[in-house]
């Protein structure tokens, strides 16, 4: 009985102690850490995914401004200006290579991939200097990102330092091929020969010879063409030379060029006997000199040679061997030279008139041709005017009447055309229904001009001189010495090829310009910045006395223009006063700056 319950109590205890034991490893397996589980399980899965590359590409750049530093050796930096997609996008990289002549530049962006960004334009400028040590004179092109644009030295940009040790920078396989280009130009002369026994005379383009008589000057200046199909003839060594290794013509405007020349001497030439340059005879040389036709080049790796002229003085102008009967008259408008259309004159006012025009025929003008008055109404002028000079095809020449308002109030045309040498008229185009015209407007005299509403303006230019390699003075200089030994500057003239000066600061000052030529600053009005072209212009301006002034050494000028010195008005000044009428525009203000 004993052992039976025993039995029974030990059954009952090894039951109790295996449900006791069982709720416990329940609790400890509730799954209360299964969600902390899973996070750090989706953590580790993100950690370990590829991150993608960032994205690489060109930038947009939409301008360049070149910048020449006014030191020696010259530096040329590059300023780019664009614009970045959003905010996230940075500049990565900018690259830049020569070719030649050519300088390339990359300017890459990096945006991180996937990166949410604000998306709006961001303006982004750089600057990149160019390596421009060592380079000849020459013209130089500039591409950033497909923007391109050009600069030029005049003079070989190689640093005057004397040393032993070699500086040059090596010149890349792709850069060693030389080049030498110039121009054939008619060098004009007119001479208006002497009847029983006069004088002949001149025109302003000519120079006495010391053998007597006259031929042009040797300066290329604007309005003398370039003669096309010229043979020019390019041999080794130094002139004269017998061997000819290639040979090349000119251009429509009497442009050659000869490439992938190795380092070395050569000689350019010209020889006007032979049979294919037969078009340039009868005549002489003007430049490089008097009745010389070569000149000698001498070239290192990579150089570009430029300005290798010739200056051709046909004996007649030329007046080509045309048939009278076949050759083709025509006129070509070229500008009013003043009195535009419907200038205002008071009634009886006296004035002249004067275009330039252009014989665009095969046939020359000879002083038997006539500018006739041809219709329209009559406004008081010769019904003739002969010619003063022979005008050859391609010429262009100054027609000047004096002329008269009528006495009536209204619009008034003067048609005017030429006529050959036996009275046959012809116009524009050939046509005796185009005419050259003058038209006006006789009036009372225009009421007072309202204040404020006068304008003062003007360019502000490089005026460039400088010696070629044969240590001449360019077209563009002047002799400045008293006793002529040779100092030269720039001519003050703002000739067709010289560039405008953007980014100058121009001050307007009330009442005349100071004796000391220091402008108060409490007299300055405003001031103003020059454009890219070069132009300034103050507005809304009253009638007064005002002074129109540029001071290289002020902080926002030095860096642009320093050193040089001005060349208009004159030598010297940067000032100008102005004597300024209501509603009146004078925008002729303009200053001259030459570099030195």
């Amino acid at each position: 009985m004993n052992k039976k319950l025993l039995l029974m109590m030990l059954i009952l205890l090894v039951g109790l102690a295996a449900c006791g034991g069982n709720e416990p490893e329940a609790t400890e397996s509730a799954p209360t850490d299964v969600p902390e589980t899973a996070t750090a399980v989706s953590s580790e899965a993100e950690a370990d995914a590829p991150t993608a590359p960032p994205i690489q590409q060109e930038a947009t750049v939409d301008s360049i401004e070149i910048l020449i530093l006014e030191s020696f050796p010259v530096q040329v930096n590059v300023r780019a200006r664009g614009d970045l997609p959003d905010g996230c996008t940075t500049i990565d990289s900018v690259d830049s290579s020569r070719n030649g002549t050519t300088f390339d530049i990359t300017v890459t962006t990096l945006r991180p991939a996937g990166r949410v960004c604000t998306q709006a334009l961001v303006p982004f400028e750089e600057t990149i200097t160019l390596d421009v040590l060592n380079l000849v004179a020459g013209t130089y092109a500039v591409n950033v990102n497909g923007i391109n644009g050009s600069f030029t030295l005049q003079v070989n940009n190689v640093a005057q330092t004397e040393t032993t040790d070699p500086t040059a920078t090596p010149i890349s396989a792709g850069s060693s091929m030389g080049i030498i280009n110039g121009r054939v130009w008619h060098d004009l002369c007119s001479v208006a020969e002497g009847e029983g026994g006069e004088t002949a005379v001149p025109s302003a383009d000519c120079i006495a010879k010391t053998s007597g008589g006259f031929q042009a000057n040797s300066l290329l200046e604007e309005g003398e063409s370039g003669l096309p199909a010229v043979t020019v003839s390019l041999g080794e060594g130094s002139c004269p030379t017998q061997s000819s290794i290639s040979s090349t013509t000119t251009d429509a405007d009497g442009d050659y060029v000869f490439t992938n020349l190795d380092a070395g001497t050569y000689c350019v030439s010209i020889d006007p006997l032979a049979i294919e340059n037969e078009l340039l005879l009868p005549g002489g040389w003007t430049f490089p000199e008097t009745d010389v036709g070569n000149s000698t080049v001498t070239l290192a790796d990579g150089d570009l040679v430029t300005g290798i002229n010739f200056g051709w003085d046909y004996q007649f102008l030329p007046v080509p061997e045309v048939d009278a009967a076949t050759c083709s008259n025509s006129i070509a408008f070229v500008q009013d030279i003043n009195v535009p259309d419907d200038t205002v004159f008071a009634p009886g006012t006296s004035f002249e008139k004067s275009w330039t025009i252009r014989n665009s025929g095969t046939c020359p003008w000879t002083t038997n041709y006539n500018f006739i008055f041809a219709g329209g109404d009559d406004l008081s002028g010769p019904q003739s005017t002969p010619l003063l000079t022979t005008v050859v095809p391609g010429q262009t020449v100054d027609i000047t009447v004096s002329l008269a308002a009528p006495e009536g109030l209204g619009t008034f045309r003067s048609d005017w055309l030429m006529t050959d040498a036996s009275g046959n008229p012809f116009g524009v185009d050939g046509l005796a229904d185009q005419f050259i015209w003058v038209q006006i407007v006789v009036g009372v005299p225009e009421a007072t001009a309202e204040p404020n509403t006068a304008v003062i303006g003007g360019v502000v230019w490089d005026d460039i001189c400088f010696f070629t390699s044969d240590g001449d003075p360019s077209a563009a200089c002047v002799d400045v010495s008293t006793d002529g030994s040779g100092f030269y500057r720039a001519d003050g003239d703002l000739n067709f090829n010289e560039p405008r000066l953007s980014g100058i600061t121009v001050k307007l000052a009330a009442d005349a310009c100071p004796e000391n030529s220091i402008v108060p600053d409490s007299t300055v009005i405003t001031t103003t910045l020059t454009d890219d072209a070069g132009l300034y212009r103050f507005e809304g301006l009253d009638e007064g006395v005002y002074c129109v002034a540029i001071e290289p050494f002020s902080s926002d000028n030095v860096d642009l223009l320093v050193p040089g010195d001005w060349t208009w008005p004159f030598y010297g000044v940067g000032l100008q006063g102005i004597n300024l009428f209501a509603g009146e525009d004078r925008l002729e203000v303009d200053f001259g700056w030459e570099f030195q």
